[in-house]
């Protein structure tokens, strides 16, 4: 998930323009609500931000907030099917990419996704919720389980290929580079203050699954 913090979109997302449709208002209304929620979870945490605080960033009445989302859970769901939508660009290139160059492609955007400092914040919130509530960890375990099916997909079809090791299995080690880029993600943003220094770690996180997947 984006770092969406500053907001930026809030201010046009607040004042349609005239030409717009009813359907077209309502529609970045939403969006705008959405944005707000992000904002609003990352910079005072999941349960400190409330329907009001969200109303107010984004310009509406708390009766319009409740409108388009009936609850802080349903806000969630909403950002893991956004987690989703930012990730099909990603593995639309891996499965279109050879399996090796295309896992190590992966493996740096997806690491740059997850080293967003925004993204590290909102997903901590998210994952302290999903251990209160198993409806919304089934949300974010289904996006786990479709990432792993397609590095998996990618990982047999680089050992048919011959450019994976055949003797790694393909499950567990699609688990691994997920728990490898997100956990070096995290510790980037904690420990790596500077963009180069986290730049720096995606470059040798790309090394280390190379050395490791071939071969």
């Amino acid at each position: 998930m984006n770092d969406r913090s500053d907001c930026d979109m809030l201010g046009l997302m607040k004042n349609p323009h005239p030409s717009q449709t009813r359907e077209e208002t309502t529609s970045l209304r939403r969006e705008a609500i959405f944005q707000a929620a992000l904002c609003c979870f990352v910079e005072k945490g999941f349960h400190q931000a409330s329907m009001r605080d969200i109303a107010a960033l984004a310009g509406v009445s708390v009766g319009n907030v409740y409108n388009h989302f009936p609850s802080k859970e349903v806000l969630i769901a909403e950002i893991a099917a956004l987690e989703m939508r930012e990730l099909a660009p990603l593995l639309l290139a891996l499965e279109r990419a050879s399996p090796l160059s295309g896992l190590l492609k992966f493996a740096r955007d997806y690491t740059a996704l997850c080293s967003e400092p925004g993204s590290v914040m909102l997903s901590s919130e998210v994952i302290a919720e999903s251990a209160r509530n198993p409806v919304l960890a089934g949300l974010f375990a289904d996006n786990h389980r479709n990432l792993v099916a397609a590095l998996r997909r990618t990982l047999q079809a680089g050992m048919q290929a011959g450019e994976i090791d055949p003797a790694l299995p393909a499950d567990t080690t699609a688990a691994l580079v997920l728990d490898a880029i997100e956990g070096h993600a995290l510790r980037a943003v904690l420990f790596a203050s500077k963009k180069a220094q986290r730049k720096r770690t995606e470059d040798e996180l790309a090394l280390l699954l190379n050395k490791l997947l071939q071969p």
